[in-house]
């Protein structure tokens, strides 16, 4: 008698699980569909509010909208694709709420790829226009954040704000 697969009884675990596994994901409900509105004009015009409400100077805006103020100068060549960064910072939504801080862990420095996608778009558009030393705050429009994603205590499609300093650059 020729023994298939399906005489096996592993064989047949094996297969009733991947079954029931199958049904059970395709009788999910999913209740969280993603929002996929263009906030960005709403962004833009949150950044500018939140700049005049708080007094602030010296922001630049480049074309994606990332609003970027250097409030101490590096020095050395501006950080490029593929180096390490090393950085202190302090991040928070627009209503002063703080979501992380390399303060709260011994004020040891993050370190990053820069344009390896290891960051926010955010973080990869701000800190290229940054070099070694310079410390900038950051505003940045939700789509160069997390977008429609809800992150900790970050809900979703917010903009955010850094407060940045770069410790080392290799």
């Amino acid at each position: 008698m020729m023994r298939t697969l399906f005489h096996r009884p592993a064989a047949w675990c094996v297969l009733c699980l991947l079954v029931l596994g199958s049904l059970l994901t395709a009788c999910q409900k999913n209740d969280t569909a993603l929002d996929t509105t263009d906030y960005s004009a709403r962004d833009e015009s949150l950044i500018k509010d939140y700049i005049k409400d708080n007094n602030l100077t010296g922001f630049q805006r480049d074309t994606l909208g990332l609003y970027i103020a250097v409030t101490q100068p590096g020095n050395g060549v501006k950080i490029t694709k593929g180096q390490q960064v090393s950085a202190l910072y302090t991040g928070m939504t627009l209503d002063n709420r703080v979501f992380d801080s390399t303060g709260s862990r011994n004020n040891q420095p993050f370190t990053f790829g820069i344009g390896l996608n290891q960051v926010i778009p955010g973080w990869d558009l701000g800190f290229a226009k940054l070099t070694k030393g310079a410390k900038a705050t950051l505003l940045i429009p939700s789509g160069l954040g997390y977008g429609p994603y809800a992150v900790g205590s970050i809900p979703p499609n917010s903009v955010l704000r850094f407060d940045v300093e770069v410790t080392d650059v290799k």
